[in-house]
């Protein structure tokens, strides 16, 4: 059996200098966009705006807050999700431009600095022979390369560890699926993606909400 846990531990732990060079993710930018009447539709709205940035890069997502203490009209700015370098500087210089017969207004919405850069992860489907000191030692290679861990609660099926490191949350993902010793691993990202291509949904429940 110790033979077996040694064996399996040394595929694990090798396993790790995969190359992950087409690993990666693009990156997001937002930018608000107001200027149109509350009175149109979402759909409305959404259309023009979508087709108005089209150029600037790829839009991810259009978020509008919707005041349920105005008739669930939408709120007077939109939120709007890019990929690709440049995005917001393109749609800054659109400031003031025409939008089917309104000016629109732009302004640059950067996410915080340290944005992503903490997060808790499960991972679950590696050996359950093997002991806690090497689940956590495969663990700490597995991540070695996105950040430091700290261990919440382990089992013999999973594990729940905290991730400290520049953009960590946003690429541990990138993780799901790798397989190590003839085990895939299921990887999930539980917490700690502030900055990405949507924007969050709140329950309806408040004055705004999506």
């Amino acid at each position: 059996m110790c033979v077996r846990k040694e064996e399996n531990l040394v595929r694990l732990e090798s396993a790790l200098t995969l190359d992950r060079k087409n690993m990666f993710l693009l990156p997001a930018w937002r930018i608000f966009a107001s200027g149109y009447d509350t009175d149109l539709t979402r759909d409305v709205v959404e259309s023009a705006l979508r087709k108005h940035f089209a150029s600037c890069g790829e839009i991810t997502d259009v978020y509008f807050p919707v005041n349920y203490h105005e008739d669930n009209r939408i709120w007077k700015c939109a939120f709007i999700y890019f990929v690709g370098e440049g995005a917001v500087d393109k749609a800054l210089k659109l400031n003031g431009s025409d939008v089917d017969g309104w000016n629109v207004s732009v302004t640059a919405y950067p996410f915080p600095e340290n944005a992503n850069s903490s997060g808790d992860v499960k991972v679950e489907g590696y050996d359950p022979s093997l002991s806690r000191d090497e689940i956590l030692s495969a663990m700490t290679t597995l991540f070695s390369s996105y950040g430091e861990i700290s261990p919440i609660f382990f089992s013999d099926r999973s594990v729940l560890l905290h991730i400290e490191g520049k953009d960590a949350a946003e690429k541990v993902p990138e993780l799901n699926g790798i397989v190590i010793g003839g085990r895939k691993l299921v990887v999930r990202l539980l917490s700690g993606l502030d900055k990405s291509t949507r924007h969050p949904r709140r329950l309806r429940g408040g004055p705004i909400c999506g």
